[in-house]
């Protein structure tokens, strides 16, 4: 390609054009058209007074000018994007529906026309219908496009009636025929024909030469139709016409065929004697297979240029020396003996004269790099080492000199943003971060501004999900025009969770959809007036009018309401007229009216969404283009609009962020065969590369026999391929996903690659197979199975980025952070075990160090034993699993929530507790409780609701008696506080010297009893919770003893009288109210003081002290406890689909990341809650009278 360039400049500086003319070259995209001009400015100074054009519109443009002007319109009326419109004209007609030609077409469009007539919703069936007939159209467009390009015979065949085509002749004209008509109804809306128009420009070059630029060029163009060829080769009998073409080798191989071809041509001429029956077998082959194998398409186009009268100039060169050793001293690469086989059509697996009896030598290095992942994601990773490595090899390598290219960039974008950009913000500042650009992405996937217009359109057939309207508010553009920031919308959360909005805009919209039955309930109307009520007439939860109202919204919080209604209703106005028809014009006047009332053209943080906004209006200004020049002006449904604009965003743009000065990731684009010193080729896997395009069941160019010059996607792909291997100047790198991540299965490359891998094998030595696969942990040389002669050119990753393979061989990772990640599973420290049971950290948090008084809360002991992990992840690392983040839902409750039940029947009991059971104000209490359940909205509006809450209400009855009966109603809660002296040293202390730990807790008192009572069954934690205050009034009721203290105070002397606690706690399940009891507990102070060691302990170490583990411990069995083994601590820790397993728990899994050795934990366990379940006793449970049906 840098040759080519050298001629481009050598004819400019030799025949230089007037100053007034400019210089016009043909390039195939924009990202040539970019490389080219960089590198004219860089040869000559400054580029300039230089004209690129695409081929399609240049020549174009050429045939309109040579033809009359006011006769051909500017705009092609035969481009597929006007055509389509034409032609979905002109299949609403009536001749053409009532024509049984066009049978096949017409049902598939419009079905069976009684159907739509016998249905309700038959509008609907016709706006579907309408966007099939669209559909239809623009796939016709595209055909239609083609048969013009590459086979106009059939054009001009069907013009003049005649619908038998060559290449069809196995074809019945019947079954195609309808296409040939539709083409005389198009023909038949202009005064001229297509093909007719290119013959007349011809006709007119030599009447016309003034029109005509005095020279063009043809750039980096590796295909072009023969009916362009044929323009161009007469445009060149009086003007100068350059074709500047890469050919991949400099000798004659028109005529050379892959040894596939091959072995068909001797078994049609049947010379079996001349097959070989081994595969390696090579000798009657004759030139490069590589070339042969990849380059047909190049092959087809050469010969088409041959065929004209040319003046050809060849300028090769090879990559360098084929010695080992050239001129400079410096050892030639793999790659560019690969490169100089290809250019010289030479075969490197025909053995030499002195190799015949010796084979080949292995010839490795990193010119040529093959790689296998699990994912794309580790793909993008693994590139990513493997160019920090090349920067520490070639010093004058640059970002700007290396391609990245994909079969799908959709598909690998977010992992490079990811790995490239945020994945290095924490890395330190002697590992730079690599710039990179990512071109070729549509607006679709890229702009989430214009992903939300996208999505826009389509609210006519949403449910207006909470989560869905939150995330376009989540958009800067949107939420700076709505006046909502970021804050603003995490409080909108919480009112909309609060009132349990879910789905449906009001009542109205919602029985749309479930028909009339549906009401009101989770709808944005209901809950936007339970906050707006309770904002204007309620300081705290009230009743009115069958509402709840929430009190949420105070102040100032009025106005961003306000804002989230105004939100509501405009897209509640935008959705309802969306769904009316409209013209092109129409449809423009009215989505650029929308955008301006949706969109922000500067969002709050100054940044400008003008480009954004540019891509929409661009694509709705091209709806009504495409319209006008099509003479379309029939009303047009929001269906059709919707597919119009999703395919126009869903294009990728080859004009943005290609070469920028950066690593370059772009799509496998024809034609694209710029020079880069490393090229990289992503996603090269089996199947999906080279791409395969399913071709329509009406598409006669591929019912046809090939001709020359035809496209296909798979012959593109194999050029592109072979462009690649050209184009690199220093490295090629080739990744594939060769592992299933799921099970590690092999996978296999795509078959572009296995060709090359072959070729490096029969001609250069190299390795593949799966024996010998590279992981990149081979750093022993003396190890006979890595040796260099041994060792596989696949290199190999291994499945995660924290894997120790990662940091060895030849390109360790430079990712510090999953390196720290690894090095911590895999420590074997003295602070931390094998299994991971002791995790010590040098705390900081240890409040004893600088002070001789500790103050705790009984809170803080409890959510201690509780999870101690968690504690310690919290408290000492900062650590936090859990979203705190309210979690919108898009469905309403169908099931009850375990906890919202919880809570109900605990509102209940209290309510029961509060007066007489049987008094009339109790039985009001429990309704209210009831009613307001009812509107919270946080149970399923089902007719079965009501009858849980009828269960819900006798199961506290039930239970609130009990309580009576034992006089534990409605305790007094009394502040109690005790002091502890605890050596220093023992709770994490510098020093042994006592140190006062004031403990102060809240009880609950009643008739000489701690009271605890839920309405639930009773878990390890309350068992604890009775153990430990039961604890704590002993340890006061000694300390105020000795210290012979009169107690006047009558909530001092009411703990002085306390002598049991009592729990009481109903089992929904059994229907059964249990009582545990605990009193008189031996030696209380040293076992208090037992539990606040173990405390301190906990804050410098993860500990495995989990109530739920210690129930199970000393879980008895017909009196007996059950020995905890291994095996059943492993069953616990695993858990099956009946219980949840201890692993389940974030924080245990993250500390634990293996089931650990129970025998680590259990000192610890038995020493906490050995005396905890011997002296915490169950009485007898009383089974719970049914309820009545009367009650039900």
């Amino acid at each position: 390609m840098e040759n080519l360039l050298l001629l481009l400049n050598k004819i400019s500086q030799l025949s230089p054009l007037g100053v007034f003319n400019q210089e016009v070259i043909v390039v195939q995209n924009a990202g040539m058209q970019h490389w080219l001009n960089l590198a004219i400015a860089q040869e000559r100074g400054i580029s300039m007074n230089m004209r690129y054009a695409l081929p399609a519109q240049f020549l174009w443009k050429l045939i309109r000018s040579l033809a009359s002007d006011d006769k051909v319109p500017e705009q092609s009326p035969y481009s597929r994007e006007v055509l389509c419109w034409r032609i979905h004209a002109l299949l609403a007609l009536d001749c053409v529906v009532e024509d049984d030609d066009f049978s096949q077409a017409t049902h598939y469009w419009r079905g069976e026309k009684t159907s739509i007539a016998d249905d309700n919703d038959g509008h609907n069936e016709d706006k579907h219908a309408q966007l099939k007939r669209y559909q239809l159209a623009t796939q016709l467009a595209d055909l239609y496009e083609q048969y013009l390009i590459f086979r106009p015979q059939w054009l001009d065949n069907w013009q003049q009636g005649k619908f038998e085509l060559n290449g069809l002749e196995n074809i019945s004209a019947s079954e195609h025929k309808w296409q040939g008509k539709l083409w005389r109804l198009l023909i038949a809306q202009l005064p001229y024909n297509p093909v007719e128009l290119l013959n007349d420009a011809i006709d007119n070059i030599k009447d016309k030469k003034e029109l005509i630029p005095p020279r063009m060029s043809f750039f980096g163009l590796n295909t072009m139709a023969p009916m362009w060829l044929n323009f161009i080769n007469a445009l060149s009998e009086h003007v100068e016409v350059h074709f500047f073409h890469l050919n991949p080798c400099f000798s004659y191989w028109g005529d050379v065929l892959t040894e596939k071809q091959e072995v068909k041509e001797k078994y049609a001429l049947n010379k079996l004697s001349q097959w070989s029956d081994g595969v390696d077998d090579v000798q009657s082959f004759v030139g490069n297979p590589l070339l042969a194998n990849l380059g047909q398409q190049g092959r087809e186009f050469i010969s088409m240029l041959q065929d004209y009268s040319t003046i050809d100039v060849e300028l090769f060169e090879q990559a360098k020396s084929v010695q080992p050793i050239n001129d400079k001293g410096e050892v030639t690469s793999v790659l560019h003996h690969l490169q100089n086989d290809i250019l010289s059509l030479a075969d490197a697996r025909a053995p030499a004269d002195d190799e015949a009896a010796n084979p080949k030598a292995a010839q490795y290095d990193n010119s040529i790099v093959i790689t296998s992942c699990h994912s794309a994601l580790r793909e993008v990773q693994a590139l990513h080492d493997y160019l920090l490595h090349q920067f520490n090899q070639d010093k004058s390598l640059t970002p700007k000199d290396i391609l990245v290219m994909c079969p799908q960039i959709e598909q690998y974008a977010p992992y490079v943003n990811a790995v490239f950009t945020r994945g290095w913000q924490d890395i330190a500042g002697e590992v730079p971060p690599l710039p990179c650009s990512i071109a070729d992405r549509s607006a679709k996937d890229s702009d989430p501004l214009v992903a939300a217009f996208t999505e826009l359109l389509t609210l006519p057939d949403s449910r207006f999900g909470v989560s869905q309207l939150l995330a376009f508010l989540r958009l800067p553009a949107m939420a700076n025009n709505f006046a909502i920031n970021g804050e603003d919308l995490t409080k909108i959360s919480a009112w909309l969770e609060q009132a349990t909005v879910h789905w449906g805009l009001d009542l109205t919209h919602k029985q749309s959809l479930l028909g009339q039955q549906a009401n009101a309930s989770f709808t944005w109307q209901q809950g936007l007036s339970r906050l707006l009520r309770g904002f204007a007439y309620a300081d705290s939860e009230q009743i009115y009018q069958q509402q709840l109202l929430l009190s949420n919204v105070e102040g100032n919080d009025s106005i961003l309401l306000g804002q989230l209604m105004l939100f509501i209703e405009q897209l509640h106005y935008f959705s309802e007229n969306l769904q009316r028809s409209r013209t092109a014009i129409q449809w423009q006047s009215f989505l650029l009216e929308q955008l301006s009332y949706l969109f922000s053209r500067v969002d709050a943080d100054n940044v400008s969404n003008e480009n954004s906004l540019m891509v929409i209006e661009q694509a709705i200004a091209g709806l009504v283009e495409h319209c006008h020049h099509a003479h379309f002006e029939d009303d047009i449904s929001l269906l059709i609009v919707v597919d119009y604009l999703t395919q126009h965003f869903s294009q990728g743009d080859a004009s943005k962020q290609f070469m920028v000065g950066q690593v370059t990731f772009c799509s496998m684009l024809p034609m694209r065969s710029i020079p880069f010193k490393v090229i990289a080729v992503l996603g090269l896997n089996d199947g999906e590369f080279p791409r395969q395009r399913q071709a329509l069941g009406f598409d006669l160019m591929s019912l046809s026999k090939a001709e020359l010059g035809d496209r296909s996607r798979r012959g593109d792909d194999r050029y592109l391929f072979l462009e690649a291997i050209i184009s690199a100047r220093n490295s090629l790198y080739l990744s594939y996903q060769g592992r299933n991540i799921k099970n590690n299965n092999e996978k296999q490359p795509s078959l572009v690659v296995k060709e090359l891998m072959e070729y490096l094998a029969q001609g250069y030595g190299w390795q593949f197979s799966e024996e010998q696969v590279v992981t990149k942990t081979s750093t022993d040389t003396n190890d006979e199975t890595n040796s260099e002669s041994n060792q596989s050119a696949i290199y190999q990753l291994a499945m995660q980025a924290f894997s120790p393979n990662n940091y060895r061989g030849t390109w360790p990772s430079f990712d510090a952070n999953w390196l720290a990640l690894g090095q911590n599973s895999d420590s074997d420290n003295d602070d931390t075990e094998v299994d991971g049971s002791t995790i010590a950290i040098e705390s900081s948090a240890v409040t004893t160090e600088q002070t001789d008084e500790v103050s705790l809360s009984s809170e803080q002991l409890i959510r201690f034993y509780q999870h101690p992990a968690k504690m310690f992840a919290q408290q000492q690392l900062n650590l936090y699993f859990e979203n705190h983040d309210v979690l919108l839902e898009d469905v309403e409750p169908f099931s009850v929530n375990h906890l919202q039940s919880y809570l109900l029947r605990q509102d209940l009991l209290s309510a029961a507790l509060a007066g007489t059971l049987d008094a009339p104000s109790n039985k009001a209490a429990f309704e209210q409780v009831i009613t307001r359940a009812h509107l919270s909205g946080k149970f399923p509006d089902l007719p079965t609701t009501t009858n849980l809450f009828n269960d819900y209400q006798q199961d506290v009855k039930q239970f609130s008696e009990e309580i009576s009966k034992l006089s534990c109603e409605n305790p007094e809660f009394i502040d109690c506080n005790v002091v502890l002296d605890i050596d220093g040293t023992e709770v994490g202390g510098p020093s042994a010297k006592k140190i006062k730990v004031s403990l102060n807790t809240k009880l609950a008192v009643k008739n000489n009893l701690l009271v605890h009572y839920r309405s639930s069954s009773a878990k390890a934690k309350d068992k604890f919770v009775m153990y430990f205050q039961q604890l704590v009034v002993q340890v006061w009721q000694d300390q105020s003893i000795a210290n012979d203290t009169h107690i006047t105070d009558e909530n001092h002397q009411k703990l002085q009288q306390v002598t049991e606690t009592i729990g009481l706690y109903f089992n929904t399940k059994a229907q059964k109210v249990e009582q545990f009891n605990v009193a008189n507990i031996v030696d209380a102070k040293s076992k208090l003081i037992n539990l606040v060691k173990m405390f301190f302990k906990g804050q410098q170490q993860v500990l495995l002290l989990n109530g739920e583990l210690a129930e199970q411990v000393f879980t008895k069995k017909r009196g007996q406890l059950v020995e905890m083994t291994q095996a059943r601590f492993e069953g616990l820790w695993l858990g099956d689909m009946s219980m949840r397993g201890l692993s389940d728990d974030d924080y245990l899994s993250y500390f634990w990341p293996e089931c650990p050795q129970y025998h680590n934990h259990q000192a610890d366990i038995e020493f906490i809650y050995q005396d905890l379940y011997q002296v915490v006793t169950k009485q007898a449970a009383k089974k719970a009278s049914k309820p009545s049906k009367e009650a039900k």
